[in-house]
């Protein structure tokens, strides 16, 4: 038999509860009526219930009512119901487990929760697809700036990189999108400084005409 964690096989129960929409409260309260007798019985595999009983710690008055929200239970997997027709034996429950010890195991028929969650290898995909592709633009100019920051640039160079894209809608001079922000400043910054290099370089011949050693001749007229 599975050792069941009394809190939270209770707490999973109740989260399920929670995301299922075709919960009402009556089956609720059946489920924590069946779920005390469970627990009395050391969480065996299968109890034996009276309906009676039952019924009245789950505040259920009509037997009808008591069928239909047990045969919900069991169609959405929250339990296993084998009824005895016999008056002299009981019906057997079977619960599901949602959690064990030191293992995890839930039942197969369990409902999933309303709102779909995407499983962790996918998201863990999805990341490292966004890391190998690199993130088109930037979300602001506040991120641009920090980058800049980063990499020792100056905040100048990052508000020019930032406006000079921004009025282009992230597309290169070729007019194909920016598949990468951060490369294009790198780009950017290089070709910028590389463009300031050779705007303060001496002109040529400027620094060979102030250096000549061609001796002049005074006696000629200007």
């Amino acid at each position: 038999m599975e050792k069941v964690n009394y809190i939270t096989q209770l707490n999973q129960a109740l989260e399920h509860f929670n995301n299922d929409h075709r919960i009402k409260q009556g089956h609720i309260t059946l489920y924590l009526a069946f779920f005390h007798i469970w627990n009395r019985d050391f969480f065996k595999n299968s109890i034996t219930i009276n309906r009676e009983l039952t019924m009245v710690r789950a505040k259920i008055k009509s037997k009808t009512t008591y069928h239909n929200i047990l045969r919900d239970l069991h169609e959405w997997g929250y339990l296993q119901y084998y009824p005895s027709y016999d008056p002299r034996r009981g019906s057997v429950i079977k619960m599901a487990i949602f959690y064990t010890q030191p293992r995890q195991k839930l039942a197969k028929r369990i409902p999933e929760p309303v709102q779909n969650m995407v499983p962790s290898y996918k998201q863990k995909t999805y990341i490292n697809k966004n890391k190998l592709a690199g993130q088109a633009k930037p979300f602001n100019i506040l991120e641009v700036l920090l980058f800049f920051k980063t990499n020792n640039w100056t905040a100048d160079e990052g508000k020019k990189y930032y406006e000079y894209y921004q009025e282009r809608d992230w597309k290169l001079s070729r007019g194909l999108p920016i598949k990468d922000w951060k490369l294009a400043a790198r780009n950017f910054v290089e070709k910028g400084r590389e463009l300031e290099r050779k705007r303060t370089m001496p002109n040529s011949g400027y620094v060979s005409n102030l250096h000549t050693t061609k001796k002049k001749d005074y006696g000629q007229p200007l």
